[in-house]
Parts: C-alpha cells; sequence; structure tokens
C-alpha cells in the first residue's frame, strides 16, 4: 500500500511538473509574441525626429505634428480663435492648394471682424500692408491666394514668399485665414 500511495505521489508531482512546464512556455510565448507585435507597430509607425518637425510616417502617410502657434502658414493666432478643421470637400481643395504651395489654415472666433481687425494691426510686424474690404483694384497676390473682395485682409511680401491674414464675416462672428505661398519667378 505504501507503493502505491508513493506512485500517486510521484505522478501527481509529474503532472504538476509538466503542468507548470507548459504554463511558463505558454506565457513565454504570449509574451515574446507581443513584443514582437509592439516591435513591428513601432517599425510601422516610425518616429521621425530628424527635422526640426516631429513627423509620423504610418502606411497611410505622414503626419506632421505642430504645436498650436505653429499650425499652418507660422503666422499669429488670434487667442479666442478656434481652428476649423476642414470638411471632405475643403479637404480637397486644401490638398490640391498645397500641391501647389499654398499653405492655409483657418480659424473661427466669435469675436468682431473690427476687433480681430485691431488685434493684428497690433501683433503683426509692420511690413504687412493693410487692404480694406470692399478695396478696387485689388493685389494680384490677394487673388492668387482666392482672398474675397469683401474681405479685409494683411498682406506682406519677402523676397518670392508672400504671407496673408485674411478677415472674413462669418455666421458666428469672425473667420481668419493664414495663407503663405511662394510666388513664380518672374520670366526674363
Amino acid at each position: 500500500m505504501a507503493e502505491s500511495s508513493l506512485s500517486t505521489n510521484s505522478s501527481s508531482s509529474k503532472s504538476l511538473l509538466w503542468m507548470m512546464i507548459a504554463m511558463f512556455v505558454g506565457v513565454g510565448a504570449l509574451l515574446s509574441g507581443g513584443l514582437f507585435m509592439a516591435s513591428r507597430m513601432v517599425h510601422s509607425v516610425e518616429l521621425s525626429a530628424a527635422t526640426n518637425k516631429d513627423t509620423i510616417r504610418t502606411p497611410a502617410g505622414s503626419y506632421r505634428m505642430e504645436r498650436q502657434n505653429e499650425a499652418g502658414p507660422t503666422l499669429p493666432i488670434y487667442p479666442n480663435a478656434i481652428l476649423v478643421l476642414p470638411d471632405e470637400r475643403a479637404a480637397v481643395i486644401a490638398l490640391q492648394q498645397r500641391q501647389m504651395g499654398i499653405s492655409a489654415v483657418t480659424y473661427e472666433t466669435h469675436d468682431t471682424r473690427e476687433s480681430v481687425e485691431v488685434w493684428y494691426s497690433k501683433n503683426l510686424s509692420p511690413e504687412f500692408a493693410h487692404h480694406d474690404a470692399g478695396e478696387k483694384p485689388l493685389p494680384e497676390e490677394l487673388k492668387e491666394a482666392r482672398v474675397k473682395e469683401n474681405d479685409t485682409a494683411f498682406l506682406a511680401e519677402r523676397g518670392r514668399q508672400v504671407r496673408i491674414v485674411s478677415l472674413s464675416l462669418a455666421p458666428g462672428g469672425t473667420s481668419i485665414s493664414l495663407i503663405r505661398f511662394d510666388k513664380a519667378p518672374e520670366q526674363k
């Protein structure tokens, strides 16, 4: 009887040993699979700090992360303004403009156009020329950037680079468009 009790203890301890080994192998397989998947994910996202802006590259495309005050054409942003994300149609137009070298971003505020205009008059450098709504003839640079005649605009040119702050009336206040592009070199 002592032998049967001893063999039962021996077989149950062998079973326990094999269950422990199987459990450690299973946990190890799960852990290594998780680490493999994580490394693949990091490799596919591929954060790049090689430029002065952080860029995330994914199989779907590249995305540049910007601080709020550096968004778009890097012009001052009115303090009470909220970034307007484009709808599908506007996004297509923005992509076409981007391919033509025009960088533009739109903000909206509940403040009046006059108060926004006063703020930009104080916060833009003196190189920005003020153009009132309805001004005729409209400068070519404003036409090229598709600024409407009834918008108030601030325009600055430095070499070939053109920067524009366009203020238009919106249903809830004022729409602010910040635009930057390079003029085509003049033909001789």
